[in-house]
């Protein structure tokens, strides 16, 4: 039974002319001639589109997914109303996590700002307070007010106990470093000349009257310091809370208004213009 429809099916197939299709809905071509080869069967040979590829099938778009892809853009990236959000948490921590709602965040870092700015503004009032004690110091036990002196002169008056040894120990040193340092060359008075013009006398003198006053100058002045070090670290950790408030609320905004999941996606495309071809995009949303 098999064999007798295997022959009349070829008989059909040899009877339709070239470009013609046939019942099975194939179209039939000019029978190839490879002879008796044993692996190819002549059903094959007479209908040459059964390998043919088959044109892919178009879907119709969908209506709704240019609407879509629409609604992805606008909150994709850094957009006007995360950018507006990010701005508010730079200039007040919080006020970008007021904006979406998030009540308990903005809490959290306007109570850290506010201890920021507490403690930027105890630091500098000790500062200025230390300060204040030690130039106090040294105008009644080292009989110099050092007010309108810089810092670099007022840790001398700390280093020395008084300006006679810092003549002799520096002014005296470097002048005989540079006027008398060779034996066949000496200037007595270039050297005579530097001390006279370097040494500290007159308002620029001073002289601690007891080892206590000049140990109590210089513990005051190293605590003014590490007051001001540490107001600088105040602002630091001010700049630093900024930073991270608009971090936190960049992202709590993408994730408001994006449906995406977070994280990186590598999206593939066929591309337009070059049917063979595709194009590659790598997004992130925070």
């Amino acid at each position: 039974m098999a064999t007798m429809l295997a022959a009349m099916t070829l008989s059909c197939a040899l009877a339709l002319p070239a470009g013609t299709a046939g019942p099975t809905g194939f179209e039939a071509t000019a029978p190839l001639d490879l002879g008796d080869h044993p692996m190819v069967s002549r059903l094959t040979l007479a209908t040459g589109s059964i390998t043919a590829p088959r044109e892919p099938s178009q879907k119709k778009p969908k209506k709704n997914k240019p609407a879509e892809a629409a609604v992805v853009d606008e909150n994709a990236g850094l957009g006007p109303e995360r950018a507006r959000i990010l701005l508010r948490s730079l200039t007040v921590p919080g006020w970008g996590q007021a904006t979406l709602g998030l009540k308990g965040s903005a809490k959290v870092f306007m109570v850290i700002e506010a201890g920021i700015w507490g403690s930027f503004v105890a630091f500098r009032v000790q500062e200025a307070q230390r300060t204040d004690s030690y130039l106090r110091t040294a105008q009644l036990s080292a009989g110099i007010d050092l007010s309108q002196q810089d810092d670099e002169f007022r840790r001398i008056v700390g280093a020395f106990a008084s300006s006679e040894e810092y003549n002799l120990l520096v002014v005296t040193r470097d002048a005989a470093n540079i006027y008398l340092s060779d034996p066949n060359n000496q200037n007595l008075a270039g050297y005579r000349a530097y001390i006279a013009e370097h040494s500290l006398s007159g308002d620029m003198s001073w002289q601690w009257t007891d080892q206590g006053a000049f140990n109590r100058y210089s513990s005051q002045r190293k605590s003014a310091q590490k007051a001001g070090l540490r107001s600088n670290t105040a602002l630091a950790l001010a700049v630093a809370n900024r930073l991270v408030s608009a971090l936190h609320a960049a992202r709590a905004a993408g994730r408001m208004h994006s449906s995406g999941a977070q994280g990186w996606h590598l999206d593939l495309e066929p591309d337009p213009r070059d049917p063979g071809a595709f194009r590659a995009a790598l997004s992130t949303r925070f």
